[in-house]
């Protein structure tokens, strides 16, 4: 087996390995905090953009220091398995609280978020090494996939403790003990992963590393925001669903799985787009399905179940169309500013990159916290007040994306890419 196939294969198994304790957590910590903790939605939602927020700076206090500390370099691999085992005690022991045992959560909470921090800015910066050798759609195609079926998996997994009414605890404590177990086995390889695409010498010559550092970061910031909006739209659907189940009783025990299942199957969608038109005005697509489908969800559910599930299903294929053409036109991005070829570089890149969109994430989950304090859920109407918000982001997101890039950085990285 070449060393090429085992760096796909370890870079498949740590992103599962992170998908999953991520997945986890940005689906079920609000859930958990409120009806496991009985921590109040507000306090609950304070606390998860709070953390996010730490995550987030954590991301680019990190990728500056590896960008520019070439002796924290030298011991990452070991940082990064020490960081994948706390990451994963931390990740397991939230359910396992005690009820509003507030020092305790907060201490497990952005005791992950550090953890996470450590091992995901590293294994980001892989990425751009193995985009430099088979593409930056390809890359994230398997991205995507993988975290994809990751998803689906922990969607699965929470069924019974969605749908149980008196064992949710119980429920909630087996899945993330289950979860956490899992993702320490996966993330094994990542020591191996991070000394590897260290040592890589890029195939693709994408431009000029002098006058790479001379272009304006505009563009960057410009796009990084557009992520941090249009995540904290999309994000919040997905957790309100878990707390609307008196609007369709069965449908929204599966309103995660439809998701999660459709998303999987938009990346044949939107990758014969993006090489058509480019990733990103494929992106801002994707956006504008996202807001469409978000307005029409209320309205769907009124005609019934049916109706509601093919809406949901349209919204999953926008979600997978985002999520893919994000990680995509960021790594194009990045070649076409000779980032790519730098691994330091690129932990620093990404490391901004994951802030903001961490920071969009936390701010899911105190929109669908203040949602519930407010309006309650459990209505059409109530619904009405979080979609018609969550749509003007993923509107302004779409807009902004759009101007990105010239159709001259477009077609450039198009050739790129391999045959």
């Amino acid at each position: 087996m070449t060393a090429n196939r085992l760096l796909q294969i370890a870079f498949g198994m740590t992103h599962a390995g992170k998908s999953l304790l991520w997945a986890g957590t940005d689906a079920f910590t609000l859930f958990i905090l409120i009806k496991v903790l009985h921590i109040p939605p507000v306090m609950a939602g304070a606390l998860f953009v709070l953390s996010s927020f730490w995550n987030a700076i954590a991301d680019g206090i990190w990728g500056h220091i590896v960008n520019r500390r070439a002796s924290i370099r030298t011991i990452l691999p070991g940082l990064c398995g020490l960081a994948t085992g706390l990451g994963c005690l931390s990740f397991a022991i939230l359910p396992w609280l005690p009820t509003k045992a507030m020092a305790g959560t907060i201490v497990a909470l952005f005791l992950f978020r550090t953890t996470f921090s450590l091992l995901d800015v590293p294994h980001n910066a892989t990425a751009a090494v193995l985009a430099n050798l088979h593409g930056h759609l390809v890359v994230a195609r398997w991205r995507t996939i993988v975290s994809a079926l990751t998803a689906i998996m922990v969607a699965a997994a929470a069924l019974p403790m969605i749908s149980a009414a008196t064992t949710v605890p119980h429920m909630a404590r087996m899945m993330f003990l289950g979860i956490a177990v899992l993702a320490g086995m996966l993330l094994a390889p990542l020591p191996w992963l991070i000394r590897m695409t260290s040592q890589a010498k890029p195939v693709l010559c994408v431009a000029r590393a002098d006058h790479a550092r001379r272009l304006p970061m505009r563009g960057l910031v410009l796009f990084c925001l557009a992520q941090m909006l249009g995540f904290a739209a999309l994000a919040s659907i997905g957790k309100a669903m878990l707390h609307a189940g008196p609007l369709q009783g069965w449908l929204f025990d599966y309103a995660l799985l439809i998701l999660t299942v459709v998303r999987l199957t938009a990346i044949a969608l939107w990758s014969p787009l993006a090489l058509h038109i480019g990733s990103a005005r494929a992106l801002s697509l994707a956006y504008m399905c996202s807001a469409l489908a978000a307005v029409a969800l209320p309205a769907a559910i009124a005609q019934g179940a049916w109706s509601a599930a093919v809406i949901l299903g349209l919204l999953g294929l926008s979600l997978g169309g985002v999520i893919l053409l994000a990680w995509s036109s960021f790594s194009e991005q990045l070649a076409c500013w000779g980032m790519a070829s730098d691994p330091s570089a690129a932990v620093r890149a990404y490391g901004w990159f994951t802030a903001t969109s961490k920071i969009g994430l936390g701010f899911s989950g105190l929109i669908t916290g203040t949602w519930l304090n407010e309006a309650g859920g459990g209505s059409i109407r109530a619904l009405w007040v979080l979609v018609m918000p969550v749509a003007i982001l993923c509107l302004i997101s779409a807009l902004i994306a759009w101007r990105g890039w010239s159709v001259r950085t477009r077609l450039t990285v198009r050739r790129l890419e391999p045959a």
